[in-house]
């Protein structure tokens, strides 16, 4: 990918052969990410099944390159599931017993049935979740296969205040619900599972660490009920550093701070942002420990101890972190003009659903490579004019600006320009993308 932002004249290849915006990615770093989180469970002597999420990517590719590495699969759709199936079937055998998790955060009927007869393991979200698990069985009839379901836990808000959930049940409900499991055979609770919606402090080792701690706690009084749990399920996403030094997040925090509230929420100031709104939800950007040295600090002796005194299998969610540095996002520069305030805008051929997740921003500064470096060499001129805009986009509201945030172009920035925006594979590309205006979807093009 490195290597792509430097050839100006590739870049312009694919935006003319594939249109813009054109997804460019590479499954290299995949496997690399892959095999250095495999490493450190390894030196820890901890059994560890890596499940790489769909939603963070919709590529099929993805999916071969994680069986190549023996990796497992979480899935929240009917397509999901279905496509991952059909590339796990091309292979002779999975090297583990469920290397696909259906983690969907609402489960249809249909669902929950094509999951039992695939033998897929349910995540069980609530009690009305494991009621229609029920009456589906019961529709299927005695000769379905059995049920494997796993719970998902919700942390204790006295023991973890900060970290409110939509998902999951407090231990003393799920123990409930795992007892009136017990006289029911057709149903195999083979899992406890956790998520968390990760800020700056939830990334921290130590909280994690607690979290994992807590949730053995409850994998003991589930066993205790009777049921043979055999794996826990670290799920919300290991931490990614995109930039390169602490000090380029300190500065955008101090300038953006006009107040600090708990989880790394703030708001940013009226210089930073279109029409002054407010950063409130955004992903860590900087970190200090890649995902592999973060995860070392997680699984300390002790930890390591607890899990294998209770011969489990210890599952994670990497997310984002197994498809870091394996795509970015291009697309071609329309207009530069001015708004009523003097504002200038960029127009990207592309819409700000093709760059999106539900947070409110992505806080990586696009590369912009020039259109007009023949010409400039002719003229002995590299640079345009400095100026400061703000990207938007081919939506037709008023509120379609492609990223929040304010930019500066010290060499300026034209009509043919390209824009490239880094490190984008991992939900920045299709988990928000729609084809408003019947606009056609970006390509994705791998190298």
């Amino acid at each position: 990918m490195t290597e792509l932002a430097a050839d100006s004249d590739r870049v312009k290849q694919l935006i003319e052969f594939h249109g813009s915006p054109v997804n460019v990615l590479s499954t290299e770093s995949m496997r690399s990410n892959i095999k250095d989180l495999q490493n450190v469970a390894s030196q820890a002597s901890v059994p560890l099944q890596i499940h790489f999420a769909r939603k963070a990517n919709k590529c099929a590719e993805f999916v071969r390159t994680g069986l190549m590495e023996s990796i497992g699969f979480d899935v929240a759709s009917e397509f999901e599931k279905q496509q991952t199936l059909d590339e796990l079937h091309r292979l002779p055998q999975h090297p583990f017993d469920s290397p696909i998790l259906c983690t969907a955060a609402v489960k249809p009927v249909s669902l929950i049935r094509s999951c039992v007869l695939s033998n897929i393991v349910l995540v069980i979200d609530n009690e009305d979740e494991l009621k229609t698990l029920r009456e589906t069985l019961a529709h299927l009839g005695s000769t379905a296969p059995k049920a494997r379901i796993a719970f998902r836990l919700q942390h204790c808000s006295a023991k973890f205040p900060d970290v409110p959930s939509r998902f999951g049940m407090p231990a003393d409900e799920l123990t409930l619900l795992a007892r009136s499991l017990c006289d029911e055979p057709r149903i195999q609770v083979v899992g406890i599972h956790f998520h968390v919606h990760r800020s700056d402090e939830q990334f921290s080792p130590s909280f994690t660490k607690a979290l994992i701690e807590d949730a053995l706690d409850v994998v003991d009084r589930v066993r205790e009920i009777g049921h043979a749990v055999a794996w826990l399920d670290m799920g919300g996403g290991f931490p990614v550093n995109y930039l390169c030094h602490q000090k380029q997040w300190q500065r955008f925090l101090k300038e953006a701070h006009t107040f600090t509230e708990s989880s790394g929420r703030f708001k940013a100031n009226r210089k930073l942002t279109w029409k002054q709104r407010p950063l409130i939800d955004i992903d860590p950007t900087w970190q200090p420990m890649n995902a592999a040295d973060w995860f070392r600090a997680v699984l300390t002796s002790s930890l390591a101890y607890e899990i294998n005194r209770r011969e489990l299998i210890l599952k994670c969610e990497p997310g984002r972190a197994l498809l870091d540095g394996c795509g970015l996002t291009i697309a071609e520069v329309l207009f530069v003009k001015r708004d009523q305030n003097q504002n200038h805008l960029i127009g990207l051929m592309m819409n700000s659903s093709q760059c999106r997740t539900t947070r409110d921003d992505f806080l990586v500064d696009p590369i912009v490579i020039s259109a007009s470096n023949e010409s400039a060499k002719l003229t002995n001129q590299t640079d345009h004019a400095e100026i400061e805009g703000y990207f938007v986009g081919g939506y037709c509201t008023e509120s379609e600006y492609l990223m929040q945030r304010r930019f500066r172009f010290p060499r300026g920035i034209s009509r043919g320009d390209f824009v490239l925006i880094p490190n984008t594979a991992a939900y920045q590309m299709h988990f928000a993308e729609s084809r408003a205006h019947q606009m056609p979807l970006a390509e994705n093009v791998f190298l």
